[in-house]
């Protein structure tokens, strides 16, 4: 080849230089942006991975608290049943046939609710104060028995806890059970994200190897137009 020719492909190599060394610097730049990227993603993924883990903890634990306050409900139960038994044998025993106190009580309630809140006309006003009567005469015949009776005042006393035990182990188990479904959503919503974030993740990554692939292709053209530019101009030297 001649001087000319060694020229004008040395001037051919550096533009062909030029754009692969673009290239490449595109590639590059690529490939950083998608690895800034892979990395936030990884972190994300990380978080969401320990939130649904805690979630996971959280709901595990309380539905172990579930299963002991419905243990608990279950003894209070069984004990009021028995307590039950044992008021109605000394009901049977001291209080007279008929209603219990807490019917009569609850009626009693019933009938005052209706007076305050129903327009009656007068014959029905007057069939109700007299049912109203005749139930506070019934009340107060039972509730003086009790007073002479504290066997029975102290069962009945200790039903009236029992009871109250039991409701508030059941609220207990409504609450606990919530809050238990409540950590389990959470969990899930964390655990989805995370999957959600790992395929897009995998996305990234496979992108980030493409680029690193094109920009090491550019690479080494970028080398080999250096080289095949030196040995010309070696050539050049040597034909002076």
């Amino acid at each position: 080849m001649s001087i000319e020719e060694l020229q004008k492909r040395r001037e051919e190599l550096r533009k062909k230089l030029g754009e692969v060394k673009e290239i490449r610097e595109k590639f590059n730049e690529k490939s950083k942006q998608l690895k800034e990227k892979r990395q936030e993603l990884a972190a994300q993924i990380k978080k969401y991975k320990q939130e649904g883990l805690h979630h996971k903890e959280q709901r595990d634990e309380t539905n172990i608290r579930v299963a002991n306050s419905k243990k608990r409900r279950r003894e209070l139960n069984k004990e009021y049943k028995e307590i039950r038994k044992e008021i109605e044998r000394l009901r049977k025993k001291y209080l007279p046939e008929g209603e219990s106190l807490e019917f009569l009580n609850k009626r009693k309630e019933e009938l005052e609710f209706k007076q305050m809140t129903h327009q009656l006309s007068k014959r029905e006003e007057q069939e109700l104060v007299e049912e109203l009567s005749k139930l506070n005469e019934k009340i107060k015949e039972r509730q003086k028995i009790l007073e002479k009776t504290p066997e029975l005042k102290e069962i009945l006393e200790k039903e009236r806890l029992i009871k109250e035990k039991g409701d508030k182990e059941h609220v207990k188990v409504r609450e606990l059970a919530d809050k238990a479904q409540e950590e389990h959503l959470r969990m899930m919503e964390c655990f989805n994200k995370s999957d959600e974030l790992y395929k897009e993740l995998k996305k990234i990554q496979k992108e980030y190897v493409m680029a690193r692939l094109d920009a090491d292709k550019a690479h080494k053209k970028f080398v080999s137009y250096i080289k095949e530019i030196r040995e010309i101009e070696e050539q050049m030297e040597s034909m002076k």
